[in-house]
């Protein structure tokens, strides 16, 4: 699995948010810098099927 869609995107964003809390602040500087990808590849992120689910990790240098 190369890409998640964006139903998959928005279940994976409301599992790490109730992970987190409930709540995560980000600031528009965090998201500006998230944008700008550099020579990395354009997503930031890579997503790995695992046996029980998904697996998401940030490329060198968006951490």
């Amino acid at each position: 699995m190369r890409y998640l869609s964006d139903t998959n995107l928005r279940a994976v964003l409301i599992v790490l948010i109730a992970r987190a809390g409930g709540r995560i602040d980000i600031t528009n500087a965090e998201l500006y810098d998230a944008m700008l990808t550099g020579d990395e590849p354009a997503d930031g992120f890579m997503v790995e099927e695992t046996g029980t689910g998904v697996r998401l990790s940030i490329h060198p240098g968006h951490a």
